[in-house]
């Protein structure tokens, strides 16, 4: 029986209390944008303190991933174990170009992470928001070494106020400038009408079917499987974009994200169709999802908004600590 590819994680987190990092970021953000919530404002680089939860998660619920491959702006949180042989602490300055540097745009980050040294070619992206909660195997993320991946598409509603769904557009433009979506789906029918997906995401894509490019997909707010050549290759068909986004110091409405490499894998039809819904949730504090967590008993993966207070998360640190009552081999 062959060996599964090692895989890795990469995790990315910001310490927003740290002097130095505060200093900077006040340094390089204009003073009319610093409370702008989609550029500078503070809940851009919120730390919820559920992080200890996101490497129990881990080290409990996925034993064999590699390596965790903590990325940060050079801060590490004062319980880290970081002598720990299955932690590789990133600084910016480890994998991003000098020119960029410093930067506080995650999507300049994100798209840079295929540059990590030592990072394996299948690795899982968390944010510190995202977790496992229940028991998950290598190939519920990489089967055949490829990333298990849903093909949903989904056209971008984008609301006149929020530039975020600039980047959507941004992202899936890029893809259409390379791939025919008639010559996509038509190479690989059986990954974007898999039963998988079940009856209502099928008919989505039928529905659809009749655009003649792709208006864009279903995203998960769950940890992404990756293949590190994706990213190269993305880069080496996209270098403009690329480099414009990396040159800007905060998130700006002409970026890509990390996004589009995931679409990539999909036209390029580099994946094997799973639902993604089955395997976890995105529960927010605002609209009641959050009730979902504790209902729901057969998810693995859970996202929860990073905009809340620590008294709206004072249930979930009451369930982490059931859920995971030791240590990791990651705190002292």
């Amino acid at each position: 029986m062959p060996t599964q590819p090692v895989t890795d994680v990469v995790l990315t987190w910001v310490d927003s209390a740290d002097p130095k990092w505060q200093k900077q970021r006040l340094l390089y953000c204009p003073s009319d944008e610093a409370n702008n919530p989609f550029v500078g404002g503070e809940n851009r680089y919120t730390d919820n303190g559920l992080l200890r939860y996101v490497f129990r998660g881990i080290e409990k619920f996925m034993p064999w991933v590699r390596m965790i491959h903590f990325v940060t702006y050079g801060h590490t949180p004062k319980w880290l174990q970081k002598d720990n042989p299955k932690l590789h602490i990133v600084r910016h300055k480890d994998f991003i170009s000098g020119q960029y540097l410093p930067t506080f745009n995650s999507n300049a980050i994100l798209l840079n992470l295929h540059r990590i040294p030592d990072l394996a070619e299948q690795f899982v992206f968390f944010n510190d928001d995202m977790f496992a909660v229940r028991p998950c195997k290598n190939t519920d993320f990489f089967k055949k070494g490829l990333p298990c991946d849903m093909a949903v598409m989904n056209p971008i509603a984008a609301p006149d106020s929020d530039p975020f769904w600039d980047m959507m557009i941004n992202n899936v433009m890029t893809i259409n400038k390379h791939y025919s979506k008639k010559k996509c789906i038509h190479a690989h029918p059986l990954k974007w009408y898999s039963p998988r997906y079940g009856f209502k995401s099928v008919f989505r894509n039928l529905s659809l079917s009749g655009f003649r490019f792709f208006p864009g997909f279903y995203d998960c707010h769950l940890p992404n499987a990756y293949l590190k050549s994706s990213f190269a290759e993305y880069w080496e068909a996209n270098k403009a974009i690329c480099e414009d986004t990396c040159s800007h110091k905060f998130r700006n409405s002409e970026d890509i994200t990390e996004w589009a490499i995931r679409y990539w894998q999909l036209a390029k039809g580099a994946f094997c169709p799973v639902n993604k819904s089955k395997m976890g949730a995105y529960v927010s504090l605002k609209d009641g999802s959050a009730n979902i967590f504790f209902q729901k008993t057969s998810f693995k993966l859970l996202c929860i908004n990073d905009e809340c207070d620590a008294k709206s998360l004072e249930p979930f640190v009451q369930r982490f600590e059931q859920l995971f009552p030791e240590k990791s081999s990651f705190e002292l």
